[in-house]
């Protein structure tokens, strides 16, 4: 195995801006370079490196090793990332829609593109993290992240809006439909996906085909043996020829052609929303 990723839930506190946390492991064996391609999974990650060994990104078209704190923002296609040296990490998982409430930036400014964080957010993020890198285990890294996270909302006035209940509904009812979401909401649907975009950079319709197909992926990752049609049904789908054009926007690759490779994505489509 030459990448292996476990997840973590976070606190109830932080569930409605946070997806959760994770630790990763990539190119273990290090026998060589190593390329894998990012799936898609509608949230911001800020990745923290844990020693000297980064990987390298593409960047306005341009090549170069990430920095020690890169904050991913939302793609929408799949993005090649390589690997020189096994490369350790720990890393939030932000809802899109959850960054700004802790850290007032939106995450439409970070459609398709990375940053180094310290450079956003400064000085009381960099001792964070050098702070985050002294801990032994992950459950130490954890906690530590949960308070400063929380210290950060405590200085935040929290805005859950519209959007951010779109998102979550979104993301537990993936059969939703758009103008269903706006009538539940009480809002118009153009008002809908012009706020939506305006504060996320995608639109809602855009947003709920990431969020289908990342379901497809973890519940082909939970059960081997259940088959396509079945699972794609499962996830609101009820023409196979929309789910295959939808898996091919969002992954690059067929189900078919996935599923034989899976080797070579880094696809961890997370925990459902904390749903046993």
């Amino acid at each position: 195995m030459e990448s292996q990723i476990k997840e973590y839930m976070p606190c109830e506190s932080l569930r409605p801006f946070v997806e959760l946390f994770w630790e990763g492991s990539f190119n273990i064996n290090a026998t060589g370079s190593m390329s894998m391609q990012m799936i898609p999974n509608g949230c911001l990650e800020l990745i923290i490196h844990l020693n000297d060994l980064h990987c390298d990104l593409e960047n306005n078209k341009t090549w170069s090793q990430t920095p020690d704190y890169l904050i991913l923002g939302l793609i929408t296609q799949p993005c090649e990332v390589r690997f020189k040296n096994c490369v350790s990490v720990f890393a939030i998982r932000f809802k899109p829609e959850g960054i700004y409430n802790i850290f007032g930036v939106p995450s439409s400014l970070l459609m398709e593109s990375y940053e180094d964080m310290s450079m956003v957010l400064g000085h009381g993020f960099l001792d964070f993290s050098k702070r985050l890198k002294e801990k032994i285990g992950v459950d130490s890294m954890i906690r530590h992240t949960e308070n400063y996270l929380l210290k950060n909302l405590l200085d935040k006035k929290i805005d859950l809006n519209y959007v951010n209940l779109a998102a979550e509904l979104i993301r537990n009812t993936k059969g939703v439909r758009i103008k269903d979401l706006s009538s539940q909401l009480y809002i118009s649907q153009r008002q809908l996906e012009r706020e939506f975009k305006e504060k996320l950079g995608i639109s809602p319709k855009h947003y709920l085909r990431i969020v289908r197909i990342n379901e497809v992926l973890r519940l082909l990752n939970e059960d081997h043996m259940i088959d396509l049609t079945s699972v794609a049904y499962q996830c609101g789908y009820f023409d196979q020829a929309h789910f295959i054009k939808d898996f091919k926007k969002i992954t690059g690759q067929k189900p078919t052609i996935f599923m034989m490779d899976k080797e070579q994505f880094i696809s961890n489509p997370g925990l459902a929303h904390y749903v046993d």
